[in-house]
């Protein structure tokens, strides 16, 4: 029990940093962070141009700019005392900030659950914090930042070869670059032929090239097994609660919605034991 109370508390703490993340990587504010179609979307936003992810190193107020004492700072527990408004403004402070410590607190407790305290364990929380972030970031402007799926996608193909050789790297890790290669090519080109063909077919895009760079991230940590669930699970997470947001927010069925955060369901759903759950289901069947 005290294993996973440390384990919550670290998680809150890494929470906090990303949804630092969440709010100033999508401004550009980073060279290099964002090309030139998504830095048209955030070039309407009047935002101090000098603010980065280390820039301030305090956290202020994105309302009143005001920046925070240390015991605003507190994850989770500061948002309950101040009863989510800002200590100078009184601003309410958005739900989504101690929703992402509390999800990033959960991931790093299921890595330990599922893996134990193991260098995999740290991988797939690493893994899993990136997905939260790029989830916040799509819901909010359609993008998947190249900041974490090109370093990312590499970083997987690095491991990938290391592991292929020195072996310290177990399950849902690919065992070798060949594993990951496979994944690549049935993750991101899969995805990839599916939009070449929407496209071909209604004369408009369908899947933005983040998704597909999201799956060649995902297929080079954890394999073709790992990036055809994530497609599948996402996939029908999409159809089925898209249409529910759609339906209950009145709008067109043509409504854009974004793709990332339900590919970064069905990966995390993968991660934490949709393998043996899909597996009982078709026992059960």
């Amino acid at each position: 029990m005290l294993t996973y109370i440390f384990l919550f508390v670290f998680g809150l703490i890494i929470g906090s940093f990303l949804t630092v993340c969440i709010y100033r990587i999508p401004y550009g504010r980073e060279k290099g962070v964002l090309n030139a179609d998504e830095q048209d979307i955030v070039e309407e936003e009047e935002l101090p141009k000098e603010v980065g992810i280390g820039r301030p190193i305090r956290s202020f107020c994105p309302e009143c700019r005001h920046q925070l004492a240390w015991y605003c700072n507190i994850p989770l527990f500061s948002w309950i005392a101040l009863r989510g408004r800002c200590h100078y403004c009184k601003n309410p402070i958005p739900f989504r900030y101690p929703l992402v410590e509390i999800l990033s607190a959960l991931a790093c407790c299921g890595a330990y659950y599922f893996y134990g305290l193991t260098l995999t364990a740290f991988i797939v929380y690493a893994f899993v914090a990136a997905l939260i972030v790029i989830s916040f970031i799509d819901i909010d402007y359609y993008i998947i930042p190249n900041v974490i799926s090109i370093p990312g996608f590499f970083l997987g193909l690095i491991l990938a070869l290391l592991n292929q050789y020195f072996h310290f790297l177990s399950f849902p890790v690919v065992p070798g670059i060949k594993d990951a290669l496979l994944g690549v090519l049935f993750g991101a080109g899969f995805l990839l032929l599916i939009s070449e063909v929407y496209l071909r077919l209604r004369k408009k895009e369908g899947l933005g090239m983040g998704d597909v760079k999201l799956l060649a991230m995902t297929g080079a940590f954890f394999g073709p097994q790992a990036a055809l669930y994530t497609i599948f699970v996402g996939s029908l997470l999409g159809s089925v609660l898209g249409v529910l947001i759609i339906l209950l927010g009145g709008k067109s069925m043509s409504h854009q919605l974004p793709f990332g955060p339900y590919l970064a369901a069905g990966n995390i759903l993968y991660l934490f034991g949709g393998v043996n759950l899909i597996a009982a289901i078709f026992r059960l069947g």
